[in-house]
């Protein structure tokens, strides 16, 4: 009898791989997601500078806020929360609906 062990092995390394990949894809998420939320953070900041010499209220600073985190920030943290997901289920895979 032969023991053919490399093609046990193949799949095994195949997913290794994926879960790398994965991995790598998950951590780069992240950051980018910090890096997002702290630019929201400064665009909002800065918005409100001229504001403060005043006693007006920063409108544009809230709307920075809360579009930027709105439709930015958050899709990306429920795509970062995804991976994550995946990741620690050792699926692997690239697509989300997959």
């Amino acid at each position: 009898m032969q023991n053919d062990n490399g093609d046990k092995r193949a799949p095994m390394r195949a997913n290794g791989e994926r879960d790398d990949a994965l991995g790598a894809r998950t951590a780069l998420c992240g950051r980018a997601l910090k890096v997002v939320i702290a630019l929201v953070a400064l665009a909002a900041v800065a918005a409100s500078v001229p504001a403060l010499a005043r006693a007006d209220f920063p409108i544009a600073s809230l709307l920075i806020y809360s579009i930027g985190m709105g439709f930015i920030a958050i899709p990306l943290l429920l795509y970062h929360e995804w991976l994550l997901k995946r990741l620690s289920q050792g699926m692997g895979g690239t697509s989300p609906t997959a």
